[in-house]
């Protein structure tokens, strides 16, 4: 459900004219899959690029839509947080990170297929209710119903998942060996087509950014009134 907030005055045209723009935007995730997540909150340089395009032209911000086949990337130093917009799990990349968007829907489920590069990842997968919900790297295929985990992918050394709740199924694509992983778990992936878990070192977990649960709930738009002003849209979601 779609709730509008009293920060705005719905007396100008410009302003009722954005909130149709942005449900026709958003609801159509659901009809086609087209549309398959939305940025949540970035810091310092995040760049995205469609599919058709090959430079990273596109700046990415709070409330920017995500579309099949888009390549998120983060600069040094730099963060951004995403959620799916079918059933609100939340990704999070760090710095000098990429990740490709896909989503294919199949009867009523959508399978959702990522892939990045390199760099660091935290997945929290709401449960995909027989759906599919797959992150992959050069190396490995992290498979996933509804968990917790990081990913730290290296083109030099090969992946780590690190387990913080529920199970990982972490296959490597060289040799096709599979293992779980689970809480306190770190699954290994190497590029000699190695896989193994062992029992995850503390020190291992990259700091996570601590996303306020609201701003997962809100889609801010800002527009120019007709006098000048710059004013802005919440759109709170549920």
């Amino acid at each position: 459900m779609f709730l509008l907030n009293n920060e705005v005055t719905m007396k100008h045209i410009q302003s009722f004219l954005a909130i149709i723009l942005i449900l026709v935007i958003i609801i159509p995730v659901y009809a086609d899959n087209q549309k398959l997540a939305m940025v949540a909150k970035t810091r310092g340089v995040v760049t995205f690029r469609h599919e058709n395009e090959r430079a990273f032209k596109n700046t990415a911000k709070a409330g920017t839509i995500l579309e099949n086949g888009d390549v998120i990337k983060t600069g040094k130093e730099s963060f951004v947080a995403l959620i799916f917009l079918d059933d609100k799990s939340q990704v999070k990349l760090l710095a000098n990170c990429d990740l490709e968007i896909r989503g294919e829907k199949v009867r009523n489920q959508l399978n959702k297929d990522l892939s990045m590069n390199f760099g660091e990842l935290k997945a929290e997968i709401s449960d995909q209710r027989g759906g599919e919900f797959k992150i992959s790297t050069p190396t490995s295929v992290a498979s996933v119903k509804g968990t917790d985990f990081w990913i730290l992918s290296d083109p030099r050394l090969g992946d780590k998942v690190i387990g913080l709740s529920g199970l990982v199924e972490l296959m490597n694509q060289i040799t096709g060996y599979t293992v779980s992983v689970g809480p306190n778990q770190t699954g290994l992936s190497l590029l000699n087509g190695s896989v193994n878990v062992q029992v995850t070192n503390p020190n291992d977990i990259p700091r996570d950014i601590v996303v306020n649960e609201k701003e997962l709930q809100q889609l801010k738009i800002q527009f120019q009134t007709p006098r000048g002003d710059m004013k802005n849209i919440i759109i709170e979601y549920r």
